[in-house]
Parts: C-alpha cells; structure tokens; sequence
C-alpha cells in the first residue's frame, strides 16, 4: 500500500506496521516512504532501541 499511495499523493509519508528489522524498513523506503516508525520491535525486544543507540552512539560518538 506504501507504494500506490507514494504514487499517488505529493506528501512526506510515514511507513510504519511491522517493521522488525533494517530489511523491514529498507522495504518501506523502497516502497516510497519518507520516514518509518519503528514500533513492532518494541513490544518484542523492549530494549532494542536503547540498545541499538548505545551502539550507535557508542561507535559515532
């Protein structure tokens, strides 16, 4: 659905449902999204966002 609505409207659009992983979300950005929220991931691994800016921020300071 991402799809036929980036090629439908002129707006930013936000991919968001079941993204669980990088793949998830790159799928979204190849579909036509501007942005994605990352929700699902959280009520699986409570803890994968706090753990994966740690990392981050661990490596880019």
């Amino acid at each position: 659905m991402c799809y036929q609505v980036a090629q439908n409207v002129h707006v930013p659009i936000i991919g968001m449902g079941g993204i669980m992983t990088a793949e998830d979300a790159i799928e979204f950005f190849l579909a036509g999204a501007s942005a994605v929220a990352v929700g699902t991931v959280n009520f699986y691994q409570s803890l994968y966002c706090r753990n994966y800016f740690t990392w981050y921020f661990g490596i880019y300071g």
